[in-house]
């Protein structure tokens, strides 16, 4: 079930169409929402393959507040500072990944701004079918926010044990 919703929503969301007027609502929508104004630090993926774009976010925030980007290693993935996108480079499954050693230590006080092939409106995600964010939740209790087109919303998400939901869900 879980495959079949993944393939049918990355040719979906391939094909959206208004993309860069969705991501800059999106984004309109992510600078003022309440918990990220009140947010000392951002954990924010770095957008590949037809998603929302995060490049002007991770831009926008990094001149007001920690930014931290995932890396992933040794089957886990940890989340680092980064100062600059110059940070960056490209990794795990060929996505950006931070150069910097700046892991972080303490998720106190901060958001963590999540990818996910489909959303359903009360916070289930399907991604990309490693778990590595389900694991990070796991062991991190941290205010979670899902982005994704509105294309990409699909009340009939089926979750299990170890899948972990967002608190809300942004799209346009």
């Amino acid at each position: 079930m879980k495959d079949e919703l993944r393939k049918k929503y990355l040719k979906i969301r391939k094909n959206i169409n208004g993309r860069k007027t969705k991501d800059e609502e999106i984004f309109n929508l992510v600078i003022n929402n309440e918990y990220i104004k009140k947010a000392k630090l951002i954990l924010i993926y770095v957008s590949f393959n037809n998603e929302v774009d995060t490049i002007k976010l991770i831009n926008y925030f990094l001149k007001s507040k920690q930014v931290a980007v995932p890396k992933v290693a040794d089957g886990k993935m940890s989340f680092y500072y980064i100062d600059s996108l110059t940070e960056l480079k490209k990794g795990y499954f060929n996505i950006l990944e931070p150069t910097t050693n700046k892991e972080v230590l303490n998720y106190d006080n901060c958001i963590c701004l999540t990818p996910g092939v489909c959303f359903s409106s009360d916070g289930k995600r399907i991604g990309y079918g490693k778990g590595y964010y389900d694991r990070f939740f796991q062991s991190n209790n941290v205010y979670r926010i899902g982005l994704t087109y509105k294309e990409c919303l699909d009340d009939k998400i089926e979750i299990n044990n170890n899948d972990q939901k967002v608190n809300e869900v942004i799209y346009k």
